[in-house]
């Protein structure tokens, strides 16, 4: 609505009380809108030195969660990422997190050790190198996440949830998959 639709609409009405009231109301309402968008957002801490959430230092793999005889058995996930962007910031750790769940799922490992003695002289050299075909992840229950900037640069962690009777479904569509 346009600055000239609201006067036409105080011509509109005829008495000084109904005008008076539609111009309160138009400044009010304006003021309320601006008030509760405000209230939603939340401030990214700053800080000056570099830290972890503790739920990401100790990030387990598996884990129960609940009470008594509502436990039920867990996986987890973590990932972490860093970026001057913070979305890019945020694909990076969710994009880790989610190849982390992929590894244990579906990948293989190809770890290779060379040591070299040549004339007393020690060097060694370690690859390892992750494959991970194409792996259907779904239904995570949860994502727990921490973010912070430090120096203009985000950083962001996240940790998957995963019901362990999901993840072994998943386990084992992929090696179903991989027999035929």
């Amino acid at each position: 609505m346009t600055l000239s639709n609201c006067g036409a609409i105080l011509l509109i009405l005829k008495t000084h009380t109904e005008r008076s009231v539609m111009k309160k109301a138009l400044l009010v309402i304006p003021m309320i809108a601006l008030v509760t968008a405000c209230s939603s957002m939340k401030d990214i801490p700053d800080r000056k030195t570099y830290a972890q959430p503790d739920w990401y230092q100790s990030c387990a793999q598996e884990g129960v969660k609940g009470w008594f005889w509502w436990k039920e058995d867990m996986v987890y996930s973590c990932g972490a990422g860093e970026s001057a962007y913070a979305q890019a910031a945020e694909e990076q750790m969710d994009a880790i997190a989610m190849n982390n769940f992929a590894k244990r799922i579906n990948g293989t490992v190809n770890s290779e050790t060379v040591i070299d003695i040549v004339n007393d002289k020690k060097t060694t050299r370690t690859m390892i190198s992750y494959k991970v075909q194409d792996t259907a992840i779904r239904k995570h229950v949860k994502t727990e996440k921490g973010h912070f900037t430090m120096n203009g640069r985000h950083y962001t962690y996240a940790r998957h949830e995963m019901k362990k009777d999901v993840f072994e479904q998943l386990i084992a569509e992929a090696k179903q998959a991989k027999a035929q």
